[in-house]
């Protein structure tokens, strides 16, 4: 019996001293999230409290056309880093752009559902609103499906992007582009 004590004893002596050694990190500090997708990381310092621990953060590239429908432009964003800088990335596309002489190009209503990446393609599933409220004409539908794709091969890993409405592929988003396959980006309707 006095073995047994002395067992359950010694084994919880040694897990608390397993659990106790475990964090090896400075008090209140937090490890920095890794980012598969991220081109560049950095550290934000919150203002006026110079104690605190800075926000990682990384820059996202997004595309929103010109005013007279012709060209990309692109915007850079500085968000905080997160496991889904992909998604994010379309988010902002959505939010629309920051320059007052940019317009937006992802129709109304239109959300993302989701956004993976295999073998270099990204797949982003949007619900049906991209299609039933586009406007319609080659200059939009050929906007809209280059900043998507511009934006989404910003990122390193992303060489083509498919896009698709509820989980499956579509053959055109108004009748001018071919989507059916995963599309490459264009730098001809950048403006440099």
């Amino acid at each position: 019996m006095k073995t047994i004590r002395l067992f359950i004893m010694a084994t919880l002596m040694a897990l608390v001293l397993m659990i106790a050694g475990c964090d090896n990190a400075a008090p209140g500090s937090q490890p920095t999230p890794a980012t598969p997708d991220n081109k560049l990381v950095e550290q934000s310092q919150p203002a006026g409290n110079a104690t605190a621990e800075p926000e990682p953060t990384m820059q996202i590239v997004v595309y929103h056309a010109t005013k007279d429908a012709m060209y990309l432009v692109p915007e850079t964003h500085k968000v905080p880093v997160n496991s889904h800088p992909a998604r994010t990335a379309i988010e902002l596309l959505q939010a629309g752009p920051q320059n007052p002489e940019l317009v937006g190009v992802i129709p109304a209503g239109t959300q993302i559902k989701n956004v993976t990446v295999k073998e270099h393609i990204a797949y982003a599933d949007f619900n049906d609103k991209l299609v039933k409220k586009n406007g319609g004409g080659s200059a939009s539908e050929i906007l809209l499906v280059g900043a998507i794709v511009n934006t989404l091969t910003e990122f390193p890993d992303i060489q083509q992007v498919q896009i698709m409405v509820n989980g499956k592929k579509i053959e055109t988003i108004s009748g001018h582009m071919d989507t059916s396959e995963p599309l490459s980006r264009s730098e001809k309707i950048i403006k440099k």
